[in-house]
């Protein structure tokens, strides 16, 4: 690395689903400028999604547990570089005690109400990258592809949908009972049900598996998060609350359907053209009934369904052209 390259640091935010809405930027940051160090500052629970990144250099967490003192040590490590570019998602005093030769800030809340996250992160970046609008990006490692390759060998075979039946507040956690029911009337759509959360919810998946029909995967409280967006990255689809989950589903490329309790899928849905979801008019997760979701799944693996033949006709018309061997 030569002393000429520019050097970037983005402070990321806290939660796994609000860190990994920060991605397009961090991946409009690096295609504006691909010979940029990008240093990055993150948090405990969401810094292990940024692990595997190739493009970023060095990761600072912010523990909270450390208190100020843990907050000053990180500014003194911070003020030993004096970045080309800083952008801050997260605070609003940090770019005045750091050295930056162009400082970019969070947009507030108050001018952004009308966009989603992922574009009012963006937005502070505008004047930087331009109209880039990246979609949400994870990364896993090859040794979490083998890990999971090993654990989960069933996934190359057949249509497996990821459930994600936890999160982090009770009010958005959809009955597990439900989810079960959804799965046993899709069992002549999908070979099986995968279920990943913490080991916090390793309780509702034991319940799943008590009630289902089909047959289950359980990665709950087993896998890392490269790991679990490793195992998304071989399923076919999606359902779950609105969680981090859902956001790394999105990453996945994923078709997916979010369940919402209270919350606004105008600022918080994920950020996928493939990602669709249910909310309650009263905004009360258990206003959802199971035959909405099922109606729901059943017509998004019905287009599934069509997409893939379509490619599949595509590919093999591809195969068969001219102009397509001389391209090879």
């Amino acid at each position: 690395m030569t002393s000429a390259q520019p050097r970037i640091l983005m402070v990321t935010l806290s939660n796994i689903g609000d860190a990994i809405l920060t991605t397009p930027v961090l991946a409009a940051l690096h295609a504006h400028l691909p010979e940029a160090r990008i240093d990055l500052v993150s948090d405990v629970r969401s810094s292990a999604l940024f692990d595997p990144c190739p493009y970023i250099d060095r990761i600072f967490v912010r523990d909270k547990r450390s208190g100020w003192a843990g907050y000053v040590q990180l500014i003194r490590l911070l003020r030993k570089t004096r970045y080309d570019v800083l952008v801050d998602l997260r605070t609003d005093f940090l770019p005045y005690l750091l050295r930056a030769k162009q400082v970019f800030k969070k947009r507030s809340n108050a001018s952004t109400m009308h966009l989603h996250s992922a574009e009012k992160h963006l937005a502070a970046v505008q004047t930087l990258v331009g109209d880039l609008r990246p979609n949400a990006t994870l990364w896993a490692s090859e040794q979490d592809h083998a890990l999971v390759a090993d654990l989960f060998p069933m996934l190359g075979q057949g249509r497996w949908l990821a459930i994600g039946p936890g999160a982090n507040f009770a009010g958005k956690i959809w009955p597990v009972e439900r989810y079960a029911a959804v799965a046993n009337a899709l069992a002549n759509a999908v070979s099986g049900v995968v279920l990943l959360g913490s080991q916090a919810d390793a309780a509702l998946a034991q319940r799943f598996v008590a009630l289902a029909q089909l047959p289950v995967q359980v990665a709950c409280g087993r896998l890392s998060l490269p790991q679990s967006y490793a195992l998304l990255q071989k399923c076919d689809g999606y359902l779950g609350n609105d969680s981090g989950l859902g956001h790394m589903a999105a990453a996945a490329g994923l078709t997916s359907l979010t369940l919402f309790g209270p919350g606004s899928p105008v600022r918080y849905l994920p950020w996928s053209p493939q990602a669709h979801f249910i909310q309650d008019a009263q905004q009360d997760i258990l206003g959802i009934g199971v035959e909405a979701v099922v109606a729901r799944l059943q017509g998004l693996l019905a287009e599934m369904t069509v997409d893939a033949q379509v490619q599949s006709h595509i590919g093999s018309s591809d195969s068969r052209s001219p102009s397509a061997h001389k391209n090879h």
